[in-house]
């Protein structure tokens, strides 16, 4: 009778009272998510489901933290919006969670940027340094990291998207090397040559300048100078680096002397050619003979990698597995011009490794066309032709010398320097003939995507499922059950 009773006193009013709420309820459902479906179909975003790389480190990068003896502070100066900030912070929270040496400190540059001007005051970072960056100092020395130096992209469908993917993170790498570079008892020296027309450190043109260049050495903890070769003049005995970049006149023999007795007692050398100097060869090319490579009076066009609407501006993909080039396979360097450069091919069928390494190769398409009387040109070479090269030089009684030569040195000019990969070739360069090579031992990290893509069919049964079905499921559930609820009443 109680039973009864309760379901007794769901009189006919208030029945159609609850019921209108029902419906009403079930209505405002329906239409919001119809707004919400109708503007995401308008407002179309792409995203990855998730996008990471791996944060552990590597033992080497464990080495050096644990082998530290001073603080090294360490101030990321970056954008909270920056896709990159999230892996560089969780990579630096596992530098300082291994090491109680590593004192991490994030600023905000869009929320503090009081902060950020007081950290660069404090530190003496350039005022014309770029936004996002890490800094890492001991006591005076400083290091800084930018943005643009931790991935490398691969620009295959830049043409026809115009956007390069990220493939790999190389946070690790550059901010183990930053740590060493600030920790180290004395600064490396780089010497320039000057005197012959090259580009010059100083220089911030945009074709010509090499200021970029220098300020990557000086972020990296170089100690830079100019040095010439005329007269008297002698390459610093402290000198671990000779940058030969693009000269226009040519060196005598006594300068060709030096820089031979420098190699000969183990020094590295950087030497780059240009198209500018095939009227008038330097001499480093009958001199870098005697170290088996052959540089090319000649310029390489490549039809099939010719970047489109730009004439001579060659997009170099075909990288050798070589240390400097191995962590950037898949990208691609862009060259302006080049100058072949390999190794003079023997005549008789051999089993021997060639004398140098290639780094890099036009296309199958490629042509080397050589200058004749009257302006004219001739293909010298078809198929893949060199670009670049290196070696080790084995001395007698000393170290041995390490020399990359590449075919263009326009590609190290500021206007290029951020293009493509040349950065990061310049960089790996670098360290090879620096023999810094643990550090081109730490991998880049992968960073892993996860995509769904959709053909027109099913991108058009998942709007209907979200605008019709799904709806209309559960508004058809809420009625079965209001339904059941009423005749049990």
């Amino acid at each position: 009778m109680e039973e009864q009773s309760k379901f007794a006193s769901f009189s006919p009013t208030i029945r159609r009272v609850i019921s209108r709420r029902v419906l009403l309820a079930a209505l405002m459902a329906i239409v919001c998510v119809l707004l919400v479906n109708m503007l995401a179909l308008r407002n179309p975003a792409k995203f990855a489901l998730a996008q990471s790389a791996d944060h552990s480190l590597s033992p080497l990068t464990k080495k050096v933290l644990g082998s530290l003896t001073n603080d090294v502070r360490v101030v990321a100066l970056f954008d909270t919006q920056s896709d990159l900030f999230e892996p560089v912070r969780n990579l630096l929270v596992e530098y300082e969670r291994v090491s109680s040496r590593v004192k991490l400190e994030l600023v905000d540059l869009a929320r503090d940027p009081a902060r950020a001007e007081a950290v660069q005051q404090e530190l003496r970072s350039p005022a014309n340094a770029p936004g996002n960056r890490v800094l890492f100092a001991v006591n005076e020395r400083v290091k800084a990291v930018n943005d643009s130096e931790l991935s490398i992209l691969d620009f295959s469908e830049f043409m026809e998207k115009r956007e390069a993917r990220r493939t790999h993170f190389v946070g690790e790498q550059l901010f183990t090397s930053a740590i060493v570079a600030v920790t180290e008892g004395k600064q490396t020296k780089i010497g320039f040559v000057t005197g012959h027309g090259e580009h010059r450190a100083s220089d911030q043109g945009g074709q010509w300048g090499y200021s970029k260049f220098a300020l990557m050495l000086q972020q990296k903890g170089f100690l830079m100078q100019e040095v010439s070769l005329a007269g008297t003049n002698s390459i610093p005995a402290d000198c671990r680096l000779l940058i030969t970049a693009g000269p226009r006149t040519p060196y005598n023999p006594a300068e060709l002397a030096k820089l031979r007795e420098y190699l000969g007692s183990g020094g590295s050398l950087f030497a780059l050619f240009n198209f500018y100097s095939l009227q008038r060869p330097s001499g480093l090319e009958s001199f870098l003979a005697d170290y088996e490579f052959e540089v090319g009076v000649n310029q390489v066009s490549d039809s099939k990698n010719e970047q489109s609407g730009e004439s001579g501006l060659l997009l170099v993909e075909d990288l050798g597995s070589h240390p400097i080039t191995k962590p950037i396979l898949g990208s691609r360097l862009q060259m302006v011009l080049p100058r072949s450069v390999g190794f003079p091919e023997s005549e008789e069928e051999n089993d021997d490794p060639p004398p140098v390494s290639v780094l890099a190769h036009s296309s199958d398409s490629g042509q080397a066309v050589v200058q004749t009387q009257g302006n004219q040109g001739a293909v010298e070479k078809q198929g893949k032709i060199p670009l670049a090269a290196a070696k080790v030089h084995a001395n007698e009684g000393q170290p041995p010398a390490r020399i990359v030569v590449a075919g263009d040195s326009l590609f190290l000019g500021n206007s290029a320097f951020e293009a493509g990969a040349n950065r990061d070739f310049a960089n790996l360069a670098v360290n090879w003939l620096l023999e810094r090579t643990h550090l081109l031992e730490i991998e880049p990290r992968a960073v892993t995507e996860y995509r769904i893509s959709l053909s027109r069919s099913e991108m058009t049964s998942i709007t209907w499922v979200l605008l019709l079905v799904l709806p209309g499921g559960t508004l058809g559930l809420g009625l079965l059950w209001w339904r059941r609820q009423m005749k049990r009443s």
